[in-house]
């Protein structure tokens, strides 16, 4: 990458390799910027495949924001969760519910536009003498940080991102007006964002720093700051009781700089606090080098330290707010946004005002590579809770979400709510995945399906293949009947698993294709994914469990004494 001095005054370098050929000059920059469309569609890929239920969260909030037949408390959208100002989030949520049938998938698309919009305000943001190249791998390492596996809970589960990536989208628009001397639309979307989520009051310190390094009037300055202080004051002053915390001290400094600083660098490692740690300071680091400017090229860098002033005041704020979590507390992948502000401010002040020349297309290509890399180990955890997320869709459409209590609280008062507002998994869009569309309440005829042998289990096919239908657990957990084990028909895995009574009626489900190695090991050839998860009601009476095959339906009985959870 090369520079100018058309704004900052200082005379650019002189080329160190040979020009490249011309149509690299001419489409070069074009191509790299269109691969910045590249991290969305990928995440794109994450939420469609994730399930329609949404998580934890959510559902507090749901109960908070609707009366018993789900209609609208508006009152109590200006309240608080976890003592975060949550006023757009609710709103977020109660239309989803409201227009969207609750699905977790349309709000994980709104909240992958916010973040397309994260990275369009870096794009408008960035100084006007970057060469093409510069601007186009600096918007392309923008949308790999703000798409980076490392935050894929925000999107795949959207009652996170609602929140968390709105405000980082709220934020970039205020850094982005001050900049531009809109003053006005700055607190405004300062405001907007201090009622998306708490982390977001760092974005008044940033907005004066970004004033003051514009060389705007004193007033200009102050404004920020004592807007910030009279949300922060009213804040403390309407919150709920404060939340509890784990088994550290709080009030451990050196657990603090662990969790704030770790959360900076989380981008930087698979699972390792310390190392997230040291990248963290790192990446201050570097700024500290890059902080002596001269007057123009401060007003210009301007929104780049107002927006890496703003990511350390989150990293403050979770520091001292999550450090008794543990020592992994400040890797939690829905703080990917903030860390991703960091580095975004770093990548364009490092490739903007260099002080290594020669560094900077290493330091914007090593940043994209490295960090998508190590958000796999985060993106796998989040993906292989998926199953656990449908299991608990079947568990709540049967009216037993009894084993599901840390993913959905209070189901006397919360199903009453989603049957009323057809609100999944009572809406129409609900499904156990079974290709004939076989569904909970369908009755249908088992005349034609097979059944193993009683004693074993097992049917030995013509060829010399088994069916085997193996169910190892079968426990009652308050109202529902929890099963798990193995199945297989030949050499192939079931399509999906289906819970029936006696008289055919479709009275639960679940989930297959769950891996399970010790029963692939004993079946060697045979296809991964041979694993599966069903609830039922705990009713007396004969159950039947079924699973499709692509050779059609196989189907055994279960005891009728099944174990009883403790």
């Amino acid at each position: 990458m090369t520079n100018t001095a058309s704004e900052t005054g200082r005379q650019a370098p002189a080329p160190s390799t040979p020009p490249l050929p011309g149509l690299a000059r001419r489409f070069g920059p074009l191509l790299l910027a269109l691969s910045a469309v590249v991290p969305p569609l990928m995440m794109l890929r994450e939420v469609l495949r994730y399930p329609q239920m949404h998580f934890y969260d959510y559902w507090w909030v749901l109960l908070d924001i609707t009366d018993a037949d789900g209609s609208l408390r508006p009152e109590a959208l200006v309240g608080f969760r976890n003592e975060h100002p949550f006023v757009l989030p609710s709103l977020l949520f109660w239309l989803s519910a409201r227009f969207g049938h609750g699905l977790n998938q349309p709000l994980g698309l709104v909240v992958l536009a916010m973040g397309v919009g994260c990275v369009l305000l870096v794009a408008l943001m960035l100084p006007r003498h970057l060469t093409a190249w510069q601007r186009a791998g600096l918007v392309a390492a923008t949308s790999t940080l703000v798409f980076n596996p490392h935050g894929i809970h925000n999107y795949v589960r959207s009652m996170s991102g609602a929140s968390w990536v709105l405000a980082m989208l709220l934020v970039l628009g205020a850094l982005l007006a001050a900049h531009r001397g809109r003053r006005v639309v700055a607190v405004v979307l300062g405001l907007l964002a201090s009622i998306s989520y708490g982390t977001s009051f760092a974005v008044w310190p940033a907005l004066a720093l970004v004033a003051w390094l514009r060389g705007d009037r004193r007033k200009w300055i102050a404004t920020p700051l004592v807007v910030g202080f009279v949300v922060v004051a009213t804040w403390l002053v309407l919150r709920g009781p404060q939340g509890g915390g784990g088994d550290s001290p709080t009030d451990d400094p050196a657990q603090a700089l662990l969790a704030g600083l770790s959360m900076l660098g989380m981008v930087w490692t698979g699972t390792e606090p310390s190392v997230a740690l040291l990248a963290g300071v790192a990446g201050l680091g570097v700024l500290v080098l890059h902080v002596h400017q001269s007057e123009s090229e401060r007003r210009v860098a301007a929104p780049w330290w107002g927006l890496a002033l703003h990511a350390l005041g989150c990293a403050v704020m979770i520091s001292g707010s999550r450090a008794a979590f543990g020592e992994s507390a400040g890797l939690q992948s829905r703080y990917n946004s903030m860390a991703a502000a960091l580095w975004i401010a770093v990548l364009v002040i490092v490739v903007a005002w260099a002080r290594w020349p020669r560094f900077r297309a290493v330091a914007v290509g090593g940043t994209v590579l490295a960090t998508v890399a190590l958000g796999a180990p985060m993106a796998q955890s989040v993906r292989a809770d998926a199953p656990r997320q449908q299991l608990l869709a079947v568990a709540a459409r049967i009216g037993h979400p009894d084993a599901f209590t840390d993913r959905f609280p209070s189901p006397g008062a919360l199903l009453p709510r989603l049957r009323a507002l057809g609100h999944y998994p009572f809406s129409p869009t609900f499904s156990l995945g079974c290709p004939d569309g076989l569904t909970v309440d369908d009755r249908v005829s088992t005349a034609g399906w097979r059944s193993p042998s009683v004693d074993s289990l097992r049917e030995p096919r013509p060829d010399g293949r088994d069916v085997v239908l193996n169910v190892e657990t079968d426990q009652v957990q308050g109202g529902a009947r929890m099963l798990e084990g193995w199945a297989i028909s030949g050499i192939e895995r079931a399509r999906c698993v289906a819970v029936l009574d006696q008289e055919g009626t479709v009275v639960g489900g679940g989930v297959v294709d769950l891996p399970r190695s010790d029963a692939e090991a004993a079946t060697p050839g045979i296809e991964s994914g041979l694993g599966f998860q069903a609830v039922a009601p705990a009713r007396p009476g004969l159950l039947r469990v079924a699973f499709q095959f692509p050779d059609g339906w196989w189907i055994r009985p279960l005891t009728e004494k099944p174990q009883v959870a403790r």
